[in-house]
């Protein structure tokens, strides 16, 4: 018996165990030959949330029926397809869809990027979709015979890229194989240009890959700025709620106010912190993602410098990083001033604890006092009580033993003084008996302190 896997042993498979490796290669990286141009552009719809698979392949199969093209797989998160002399490349994501169109068989065009490759997404088909672009690239991909020509044709060739005076960013990637130019603005057609010069020792792999991480650093960054104003907006909330809630803590220690209006003033502003969070806490996670992976992507590309410019590290670190810092910093503040909402109706909550506790205490001990004077009166009315019925009593029993009176030498007086103790007595007893038949505890025992 062999280690091979039989055919009748498949059940012996994990069902997800096929599903998750084919997820490990459902997007390949471009395969890109110099020279060649290439479009690119990534489409979101402008709510947050409203990006669906469905949305993104009906936009994918309007683009194929263009070009009499198949449509995808029902469920395909990446399509490649053949339209003649260029090739389509499209991703779904959890929030955008990316189209590349790249053509490597011929370069005859006179246009030093590809806008025209970029003709091909149309304006209807834009609007036809609630897609709208979020990045938008046009690139060219030279071949350059060797890589000690690189910095040189860089150097020719970048003022006509990029125009004069222009500010770009370029280094060396792939180790020294190949060298990238890109000035991270748009053009007058909105476009952001990257350049890259391939020597005739890198393979189209590898120069896929390479300007794949690109495409993927400008989109990524795109994503992650969304989250940008949104932390300026919440900055711009928690200045109010922030002084709100320190007057509402100093009026607390002060005791200038009652706990009600405190308690109500601290519910206005956790309410308004909680809007603020709900509305804010997916772009905040989001940001922290798509930074984390332009990071990553730069990191692959092992940048080294050429021409003394600035490499991408550096660019994205005087420019990128301070409008990520100022996300964390208003999501930070967020969390914080929502922590001090939080101990500070603890506070308020512990204050009207021990009041209440207080006057809990207070009206206890009116009541024990209120408890013992009914205890007093109570035992004067039954001193009288027993006097009373005793009274009638004994005069009752002088009645009903009167005839005695003539058969005894006993006068009535005599009779009516001799009952009178013996009957206090009984009734006494009665009334005690009674009282303690009335007051037990409640598990029917006779409850002693009465």
């Amino acid at each position: 018996m062999t280690g091979k896997i039989q055919q009748g042993e498949r059940n012996w498979q994990h069902s997800l165990r096929e599903p998750m490796i084919d997820e490990l290669h459902a997007r390949p990286f471009l395969r890109l030959k110099a020279p060649c141009r290439l479009a690119y552009i990534a489409l979101k719809p402008e709510q947050d949330g409203s990006h669906t698979a469905d949305l993104s392949r009906a936009q994918l199969v309007a683009f194929l029926a263009r070009f009499g093209a198949a449509p995808p797989d029902e469920d395909a998160v990446y399509h490649s397809a053949d339209l003649g002399d260029m090739v389509l490349k499209w991703e779904h994501h959890s929030e955008f869809a990316t189209y590349t169109l790249f053509g490597c068989k011929t370069v005859e065009h006179e246009d030093n990027f590809a806008h025209f490759l970029h003709r091909h997404f149309a304006a209807e088909w834009l609007n036809a979709f609630d897609g709208k672009i979020i990045s938008s690239v046009t690139a060219r991909i030279d071949l350059v015979p060797d890589e000690t020509a690189l910095d040189a044709h860089l150097s020719e060739r970048a003022e006509d890229w990029f125009g004069v005076n222009a500010t770009y960013s370029a280094a060396f990637v792939t180790d020294q194989s190949a060298a990238i130019a890109a000035d991270f603005t748009t053009d007058k057609d909105g476009h952001m240009r990257i350049a890259m010069l391939a020597n005739g020792g890198i393979g189209p792999g590898r120069t896929g890959r390479a300007m794949q991480r690109m495409l993927e650093i400008e989109t990524y960054r795109a994503m992650s700025m969304l989250t940008l104003p949104v932390a300026r907006h919440i900055l711009g909330q928690l200045g109010r709620l922030n002084q709100s809630l320190s007057e509402t803590v100093e009026a607390m220690s002060a005791k200038q106010r009652d706990a009600g209006e405190s308690l109500e003033d601290l519910l206005h502003i956790s309410s308004d912190l909680a809007l603020l969070s709900a509305r804010s806490a997916f772009r905040f996670s989001a940001a922290r993602a798509y930074e984390t992976l332009v990071r990553q992507r730069i990191e692959l590309l092992r940048e080294e410098r050429i021409l003394g410019r600035q490499m991408f590290a550096e660019f994205m670190k005087r420019r990128y990083s301070p409008s990520m810092r100022t996300c964390h910093s208003a999501h930070a503040q967020l969390e914080d001033i929502s922590d001090r909402t939080a101990h500070a109706a603890d506070l308020l909550s512990t204050r009207v604890s021990v009041t209440t506790a207080e006057q809990n205490r207070n009206l206890l001990a009116k009541m024990d006092t209120r408890a013992a004077q009914q205890a007093r009166l109570q035992e004067t009315v039954e001193g009288i009580s027993v006097v009373a019925i005793s009274y009638y009593a004994v005069s009752l029993l002088s009645y009903l033993l009167a005839p005695l009176t003539k058969m005894l030498p006993v006068s009535k007086t005599m009779l009516s003084a001799a009952l009178v103790i013996p009957v206090a007595l009984l009734v006494w007893t009665g009334m005690h008996r009674l009282k303690k038949r009335l007051i037990r505890e409640p598990n029917g025992k006779i409850d002693k302190t009465q």
